[in-house]
């Protein structure tokens, strides 16, 4: 049903905005610290994970025994989740979904198909549309569907029915995607004795990311996020974050981003010095190299520079720094936040012209319109700050209407106004009252 009929049939239901994107990353990270149990781990949409446990009996003492294991983790995390062992991916994912009274561990084909036989035919990860016509047609249960003749599954429903069957019963193999394992990105180096000489750990900054950068090079990645830090004798460590717009795997703007990091670092706070130094990848992602073309060069260069300068101003002032981050809103005022990392984003774009300067709350002011005795003529003058503003040109309007249960001040008439000096202000009229408001300037 609708959000809006679910809503009315339940005052107080909790409804929360679907991310699909955050919850495969959330998978792959669970997936990830799976690997402990399994070096073979396979994330697969939307909430599943297989794990091939094949030869860690000798480890962990058997089948149940590594399944109590990782059923005591996701408790411990507060996950509620159906665990089952299975000598295929596809009756293990059967059993864990919908197996509630079968066992959770079976150990061989007999037993796979007694237990799997009770389960309905949903169990089988068919359509919807599959799963209704075998309904229809009085097959509720496994053990129905696999009595039919296979000839007539094929005549009656797609093949997709068959390789479902086929790969529940080990017929067919099953291919997983597995996890690509690859050690933490990370470069150290341990001084003989308390450095101060921030030089000195600048050339040893510069010597780790050579490594790091071999080693991104090598896997054809690059740097998104690292992390610095500086061991002290006697206090904790000093880190700091580097946050990249784009994948890089270049030493010397990895080491120009460092210094800037490192500036801040008060004579105070280096104590008696730094024991070593270390250099961790926290993200990367896959690097593309791009050939600069003959035509579009400089907005290239010049989207570069303005990434650099985003770099470079998140590693000077890391910690007191907000980025804006676009929300969606019909309302201006509320079309933007602030977030504590860059927001990869673009702007959508708009029909009207918007100021470079938008006012935190809209400014009440007393404007002339013309002709002055209609309520939707343009502005030609208007009083600000106790001051007169004649406006020889107007330009609009631009209605942008808000939402109906915001009251009465929600539909607004946008004008792009200039006065004699040749400023230029983005005013705009409340339909509603006829109250007129200064929202922004252009500048």
């Amino acid at each position: 049903m609708m959000l809006a009929e679910a809503c009315a049939y339940c005052a107080d239901l909790l409804h929360l905005p679907a991310t699909p994107d955050d919850d495969a990353r959330a998978l792959e990270a669970l997936a990830r610290w799976l690997v402990r149990f399994s070096p073979r781990v396979s994330p697969c949409l939307p909430h599943c994970i297989f794990l091939d446990v094949t030869g860690m009996e000798r480890l962990f003492g058997g089948p149940a025994a590594v399944r109590q294991l990782v059923a005591d983790a996701l408790v411990a995390f507060g996950i509620s989740a159906g665990i089952a062992v299975a000598p295929t991916p596809g009756a293990a994912w059967a059993i864990a979904t919908f197996g509630r009274g079968s066992p959770p561990v079976v150990h061989d084909r007999d037993q796979m198909l007694q237990a799997v036989a009770s389960l309905p035919p949903e169990a089988l990860r068919l359509d919807g549309n599959v799963t209704v016509m075998l309904r229809r047609l009085g097959i509720d249960t496994m053990a129905a569907l696999l009595r039919l003749p296979r000839n007539q599954l094929a005549t009656r429903f797609d093949s997709i029915v068959l390789r479902r069957i086929d790969q529940l019963t080990g017929d067919v193999t099953e291919p997983l995607v597995f996890l690509e394992h690859q050690t933490p990105l990370r470069a150290a180096m341990q001084f003989e004795g308390a450095m101060e000489n921030l030089e000195t750990i600048h050339a040893a900054i510069q010597h780790l990311l050579k490594e790091v950068t071999a080693e991104l090079t090598r896997r054809g990645q690059g740097a998104r996020q690292l992390r610095v830090t500086l061991p002290r004798p006697y206090a904790s460590p000093i880190e700091r974050m580097i946050h990249l717009t784009r994948p890089a795997r270049s030493v010397s703007g990895l080491l120009e981003l460092i210094r800037f990091a490192l500036e801040g670092v008060r004579a105070d706070d280096r104590g008696d010095g730094f024991m070593g130094v270390r250099i961790d990848v926290v993200r990367s992602e896959p690097f593309i190299e791009e050939q600069s073309m003959l035509l579009g060069a400089e907005e290239k260069h010049a989207a570069t520079e303005q990434a650099h300068l985003i770099e470079r101003l998140h590693a000077r002032f890391d910690g007191c720094m907000e980025w804006p981050a676009l929300v969606e809103s019909r309302m201006p005022e509320r079309a933007m936040t602030c977030a504590s990392v860059p927001s990869p984003q673009t702007c959508p774009p708009r029909r009207g012209a918007r100021p470079t300067r938008l006012l935190r709350e809209p400014q009440s002011l007393r404007v002339i319109v013309m002709p002055s005795e209609g309520l939707d003529g343009l502005p030609v003058s208007m009083t600000h700050a106790n001051q007169v503003h004649r406006l020889p040109r107007a330009r609009g309007p631009e209605r942008i209407v808000g939402q109906w249960w915001d009251g009465r001040w929600k539909t607004r008439d946008y004008f792009d106004a200039e006065d004699e000096t040749g400023r230029r202000y983005w005013l705009f009229r409340v339909v509603e009252t006829g109250r007129w408001f200064l929202h922004g300037m252009f500048e």
